[in-house]
């Protein structure tokens, strides 16, 4: 129901991921997507809802994305070229967590039970 493209596109325009990374977020994106398209109540959905529901999957997408890239050791280059590990993704997920909250409280009246159940990581 919820176009693959569409979603990926607006997962890299909202997290900032680089395009190289492509085979790491797919099925993350894919996931997050499924998520979603089971929690709606396909009756429920006209024209144009389509696309708040392929937002909140992107949204949900994003707000994994960043919870697993906290979690995962962060190596930069200093101004200088010394290795810093300080690469730190943890002050975004309080700003994902809003906004796939939000993305998903705009289509939870598309929803069999007209809400949904917001899962942490």
């Amino acid at each position: 129901m919820l176009d693959f493209d569409r979603v990926l596109l607006s997962f890299y325009q909202l997290s900032g991921c680089r395009n190289d990374k492509v085979d790491e977020v797919e099925t993350l994106v894919m996931e997050a997507m499924k998520a979603v398209e089971s929690a709606l109540d396909v009756d429920k959905i006209v024209g144009e809802d389509i696309y708040a529901c392929e937002y909140a999957a992107a949204c949900s997408a994003v707000y994994d994305y960043v919870c697993r890239e906290a979690f995962r050791e962060q190596n930069a280059v200093t101004v200088s070229g010394s290795a810093d590990i300080n690469g730190n993704f943890s002050h975004r997920i309080d700003a994902a967590d809003k906004l796939k909250k939000q993305a998903m409280a705009r289509i939870e009246w598309l929803m069999p039970d007209g809400g949904f159940l917001f899962e942490t990581m």
